[in-house]
């Protein structure tokens, strides 16, 4: 009996350690089937992204005379021979980008962050270029682009545009050098942002930046002289940089705004930096 008893366990111990072994084979095989879609999927989006950059490098080697690395500064002058103000040199070619994309309304030059240098259209409903380039291809790179809200011709109290965190820096990745390795040293010799247009240059300087949530009042709407106060009120008590002084808001100029994700992938975090406009140039 105690023979057959031992029998009937040794049966019980090598069913259970075949289950065992079983159940450690489909483990194994399930982990190796989730690497390797892993592995397919960043693949495949790498491949998406290379496209959109490749995409936007042409747009500045076709349509801007000028390369990055070469890029002068214009100085007015006033009948004097006073200096009244310093941009960069853009030669951009708007009515072939138009002809592109009938939504362009602006580009986009970011100095101090020398990757953000694209082209800006004006979406007609919302996110409409969330995953849409430049061309009109679906792309998760997205475009930069304005809030459906805001002012095409970037004169309105609070104007919005938005961009892609790109882990390969593209879009407004690059804003990520800011709040990660200290901000003051990354803009503090160039702080301003320029948003060129077929008449006008636009010279913003940046008034503060934080890191908010989506839907927070960072992106409320901005429609008159008592909510641009309000707006501005809540950028110097949010801000992790201290507002220049000698700046004048008397007169409401307009606000511009860089927005991007920040963290995780639908953590709901957001970035956002704040400018206001300080010079206009006629082209």
């Amino acid at each position: 009996m105690s023979q057959g008893n031992e029998s009937k366990t040794d049966k019980k111990n090598r069913s259970g350690s075949i289950v065992i072994r079983v159940l450690r084979v489909i483990a194994i095989l399930v982990l190796l089937g989730i690497i390797i879609y892993e592995s397919v999927m960043i693949y495949k989006d790498q491949k998406e992204y290379a496209i959109a950059v490749n995409e936007y490098e042409e747009l500045r080697n076709d349509y801007i005379t000028e390369k990055e690395d070469s890029i002068e500064d214009v100085v007015v002058k006033d009948e004097n021979g006073e200096v009244i103000g310093i941009y960069p040199k853009l030669d951009i070619n708007f009515d072939a980008l138009y002809e592109i994309n009938s939504d362009f309304i602006g580009w986009l030059y970011f100095p101090a962050v020398s990757k953000i240098n694209y082209p800006v259209v004006k979406e007609q409903s919302i996110d409409q270029y969330l995953y849409k380039t430049f061309d009109g291809k679906y792309n998760k790179a997205g475009c930069i682009f304005m809030d459906v809200l805001s002012d095409e011709n970037f004169c309105g109290y609070s104007d919005m545009v938005f961009g892609h965190n790109m882990k390969n820096n593209s879009m407004f990745g690059s804003l990520k050098s800011i709040y990660k390795s200290g901000g003051e040293d990354v803009i503090k010799d160039n702080p301003f942002v320029y948003i060129y247009t077929k008449d006008h240059i636009f010279k913003y300087r940046i008034i503060g930046y934080y890191r908010t949530k989506q839907g927070s009042y960072s992106y409320t709407e901005v429609t008159n002289e008592k909510e641009y106060d309000d707006y501005l009120k809540y950028i110097k008590q949010n801000s992790m940089y201290e507002m220049p002084s000698g700046l004048g808001f008397d007169e409401y100029p307009s606000l511009l705004t860089l927005s991007t994700c920040s963290g995780q992938s639908g953590s709901g975090q957001r970035f956002v930096l704040h400018t206001v406009k300080v010079q206009t140039f006629d082209r």
